[in-house]
């Protein structure tokens, strides 16, 4: 069972509430009804589908999940993720950190980290050797902060603060490269 499979299975909520009575405990058809609320009419279709689906395992005279497809699915969502996450963020060094090109989390606790993040931010925004007014660089930090985890006033402020991103008398400039000692 794919991942999309069982979304599409449990959107129906009559299929969701014999699912879920079953994923309670509930293992004959009197107790799904029960647990449920639905009537046999209603109960009997899904939990067809439910077993022919792959969901519910029907033994004698009694009904469980299929926990093997639950836990493939699980899986395989799980994988797709972490491919998704490595398309969009090919550095792990970054991965958590910036997604489609937005700074989601500032490493806190690894000094290491935080350097290789707003660094990456710093680099790829600024250029070497230009010098930059307060407004032009908040402007330009600002993509990286739309829905993010800082403002753009925030951003620049911790760039300055973590030695990436030099100010004197109201002029920025990009400091000294990631990867060199300060």
């Amino acid at each position: 069972m794919t991942p999309e499979q069982l979304a599409i299975e449990l959107a129906d909520p009559v299929l969701r509430r014999v699912f879920s009575a079953a994923a309670l405990g509930a293992s004959t058809s009197a107790e799904i009804l029960s647990a449920s609320g639905l009537g046999a009419p209603q109960a009997a279709p899904a939990i067809g589908r439910l077993v022919r689906s792959g969901l519910l395992v029907q033994g004698r005279g009694s009904l469980a999940l299929q926990d093997d497809a639950l836990t493939a699915a699980a899986e395989t969502a799980a994988q797709r993720v972490a491919e998704e996450t490595a398309a969009d963020q090919p550095d792990p060094q970054l991965r958590g950190h910036i997604r489609g090109g937005v700074l989601v989390n500032v490493p806190e606790e690894d000094a290491a980290a935080r350097r290789a993040v707003l660094g990456h931010v710093a680099e790829s925004t600024l250029a070497v050797g230009d010098d930059y007014d307060e407004r032009t660089v908040t402007d330009r930090l600002q993509p990286w902060c739309e829905g993010g985890a800082l403002d753009a006033v925030s951003l620049r402020r911790a760039l300055v603060d973590d030695g990436l991103l030099a100010r004197e008398s109201g002029c920025y400039r990009l400091a000294a490269p990631v990867g060199t000692a300060q």
